[in-house]
Formats: structure tokens, sequence, C-alpha cells
């Protein structure tokens, strides 16, 4: 998989999650897809070894933007980059756009793949409302810069983690007024989003899968899915990361 050399135009911090903006001028992403990244810093060639996953969070005429957690060496060393970062193309099957209305489920603090999603929505005309959950765990910055970019979301302030996915689902109400559900967030909410849409509306889950080679060869990032009646494994980097719920053997 080859990374390529790009220039970091916007770097942010709120909480505990981090946003960098850079610069690229090749094939654009898709909603769902991801990228591989790392440091460029010769500082940190091999520290850390592999690459990291990132949803493209959002694209811009030339500028990509990746938002994530900052949760260990890896990401720590991201989120400090100023300069330059090495990055794959746009990798794996986003979403399919639907005809709407449509929505869109944020789970917690997993929402990166919604604001391309929402975008792109918005340019092909597509009615979509916006149902992000916020936990009480979450930092008041992160929160505050969510309201910021989703002004027309309805938020779900949760306390306790189990009843997180019950509280999103009674405030998105009567499922069927909609034609696709787009759901990223924690395996929980996932698994409510399949539940909660069978035999009544389509659903894309966008599944976070730990990734080395990105590009199929390893099958570290296989999930268990079911086809004719049998269940095997896919490739969330090849054949995913994005879903439809009824395909995944949950």
């Amino acid at each position: 998989m080859k990374l390529h050399r790009v220039r970091v135009v916007h770097r942010e911090r709120f909480g505990n999650h981090a946003l960098i903006r850079y610069v690229w001028n090749d094939s654009p992403p898709a909603p769902g897809q991801f990228v591989m990244a790392r440091p460029a810093s010769a500082a940190h060639a091999l520290d850390p070894f592999l690459a990291r996953p990132f949803f493209a969070h959002d694209h811009e005429g030339d500028v990509v933007s990746l938002l994530f957690e900052v949760r260990g060496r890896g990401t720590v060393l991201l989120a400090e980059e100023r300069e330059e970062l090495l990055v794959s193309p746009p990798r794996g099957r986003g979403f399919e756009i639907r005809r709407g209305p449509v929505a869109l489920v944020g789970g917690g603090v997993w929402v990166a793949p919604l604001k391309l999603l929402s975008r792109r929505l918005e340019q092909a005309g597509v009615s979509h409302d916006t149902y992000i959950e916020i936990p009480k765990s979450a930092p008041g910055e992160y929160a505050a810069w969510l309201a910021q970019g989703y002004p027309a979301a309805r938020f779900v302030h949760t306390a306790d983690p189990a009843d997180a996915p019950g509280r999103l689902f009674e405030e998105i109400g009567d499922l069927g007024r909609y034609s696709t559900l787009y759901a990223s967030g924690p395996a929980e909410t996932l698994a409510a989003t399949k539940r909660a849409s069978e035999g009544r509306v389509v659903a894309q889950l966008a599944l976070r899968e730990r990734m080395a080679c990105a590009d199929g060869s390893c099958y570290g990032c296989a999930v268990p899915v079911l086809g004719d009646g049998e269940r095997s494994y896919a490739r969330a980097c090849v054949d995913g990361p994005v879903f439809r719920a009824e395909a995944l053997a949950w």
C-alpha cells in the first residue's frame, strides 16, 4: 500500500478528539471510505510501525479532513503533526446514496463519516435527518463542536451507555418514514440499528475494525457475514467498511 506525503493545512483539538485537514489533489473520497495515515516526520518513520485507518470526515475543494479520538501513541503523534502526513488514497466501499428521506444515526463520539455523507446528500438533493447521541462522558468542547458542525441535528444526551441505543431510537421514532438508515457508532449502536431496521427499512452500517494491510491480504479485519444462508467472513478493508445490516451475521 502506497502512502503519499501531504501538507497539513489545519489542526484542531477539542477534548480528546482531533481534527486534521490536509491537501489532497487525487481521487476524492466517497462517504464511508477510509484512509490509512501516519506521521511523515523522519523521527517517527517506524513509530508506530503500522499506519492507522480513519474514515474520511469531510472533503471540500482540495482539502480532506480526518476526525479521530486520541487514544494511543499513534493517534497522539498524528494529532501533534503540524506540517505533513503520509496518507493512502481513499479505500474501501462506502455508503450507497439512495433516494430520501433518509436518517443519519451517530452513536457516541463515532460520527466521523457522517459529515461527508451529509454533504453529498445535500448536493444530491436528498432529504435527510440527523440524530446524534452525546454520552455524558463526552468532553464539553467536543459536544459544542458537534453542535456547530451539525446545526440541524437532533442531539440525544445519555448518561448510561447501556441505555444509549434505546434512547437514540426513541428519539428517531417511526422508522417507516425513511428509506434508509446510515449508521456510525460503537458496536451497541450498530447492533441496535440492525435490530430496529430488520424487515422495516434498509440500513447501512459503517464498521470500525482494526486494520494492518488495508488491502485484504492479512484478514485481520474479517467480519462475519451471511450469504446464501451460509456464514462466512468478509474483509472490512475491501468488502466494507460499510455493510448492509442484513448481510452481517451478528
